[in-house]
């Protein structure tokens, strides 16, 4: 999945119960893939880091840690530690956990080979071997559907 195609999900999923935060839903909802991203490029340099994300190009070049970061950004046991923290602190912005959850509920089945999303590490590392974007296009024209029927109907 996109990160375009996140954020909409994102957005989405936190407009019917409080329009002011759409925004803040798309930004959540890309959240978990942004930390990884940025330290990459760090790592490894702009160009490598974005094409290893962007799926243009593996880079053997990027270290453990990018992925491990990977791994604790699209885990639900951070989601909750998260949820747990608002909860106490702004109760009000719990529900910017939804597009949180969201993004790892739709990372599980369309990721692969080392980004399978682990989503309950670090207490263990099971994760589901999906399909690839790079390798079934039609992920992309469903999601779209998807997010166009999602909006018609939000909107109505």
């Amino acid at each position: 999945m996109t990160i375009i195609e996140h954020a909409l999900y994102g957005g989405a999923s936190v407009y019917k119960f409080d329009q002011k935060l759409f925004w803040w839903g798309m930004l959540i909802g890309l959240f978990p893939d942004i930390p990884p991203l940025l330290f990459a490029m760090y790592k490894v340099g702009a160009k490598k880091g974005l094409q290893h994300f962007t799926w243009k190009a593996i880079s053997e070049d990027i270290p453990e840690s990018v992925y491990k970061l990977y791994d604790v950004t699209h885990s639900f046991v951070t989601v909750i530690i998260v949820s747990f923290i608002l909860y106490f602190v702004a109760r009000s912005l719990t529900i910017l956990v939804i597009p949180w959850t969201l993004h790892i509920l739709c990372d599980i089945p369309f990721h692969d080979s080392r980004f399978s999303t682990r989503f309950l590490y670090p207490l263990t590392n099971l994760h589901i071997h999906g399909y690839s974007q790079r390798n079934h296009r039609w992920i992309h024209i469903v999601n779209g559907f998807v997010i166009v029927s999602i909006y018609i109907w939000l909107l109505k």
